[in-house]
């Protein structure tokens, strides 16, 4: 059985380890990052858990398995770089009666990866983030031109290319690649799908 809650910051040790796991070194957000985005929007960031039916409450905590977070931004049609630094301030760009929701990162340790547990972390956000905040309806992200699993995920639910920043992201070996901002008029049909 899974369970869904709230991230806080006493998840920061998992969340860290979680980033290391997912994310190469000129990748991953720091630690003051994630405490910010936890404090300034904690029905924005969702940890997924395994749970024991039988030790099932509020208190109990099962294996830390994934987590998402996300901001919820004022739809602008331009798409500017620098609102997807690493690093950025949640505060700086968070607007509560906004449209659009930026799924700022995702990520499943590799050992829990094709049990289909990033598409129900993903709708779990959607769908808690839509009642919550009735506003939000549109979807936006980047990701490296590189994975190409996630892009396919993202399109088979609505999101398509927005833009593109040449030279974003570092490869692993060092290299620059491109980053490909991919955008969704109505998420709420990821809910329902």
């Amino acid at each position: 059985m899974l369970r869904f809650r709230e991230a806080a910051s006493s998840d920061i040790t998992n969340i860290m380890a979680l980033e290391r796991a997912c994310f190469n070194t000129d990748t991953q957000e720091a630690e003051s990052t994630y405490l910010e985005r936890i404090d300034a929007f904690p029905q924005g960031f969702i940890v997924m858990e395994s749970a024991d039916r039988s030790n099932f409450s509020s208190r109990s905590v099962g294996e830390f398995l994934g987590a998402v977070s996300s901001e919820i931004w004022q739809y602008e049609p331009s798409i500017a770089r620098d609102s997807f630094t690493l690093g950025h301030s949640i505060k700086k760009q968070l607007k509560l009666a906004g449209d659009e929701l930026y799924i700022s990162s995702i990520g499943i340790f590799p050992r829990h990866r094709k049990c289909g547990y990033g598409k129900l972390l993903f709708r779990e956000l959607i769908n808690r983030v839509h009642v919550l905040f009735p506003l939000v309806v549109k979807g936006i992200l980047l990701i490296n031109e590189e994975w190409h699993g996630a892009r396919k995920i993202y399109a088979n639910n609505g999101f398509h290319d927005a833009a593109v920043f040449d030279d974003f992201f570092t490869s692993d070996n060092g290299t620059k690649t491109n980053g490909i901002v991919m955008r969704n008029d109505d998420i709420t049909k990821i809910i329902i799908g």
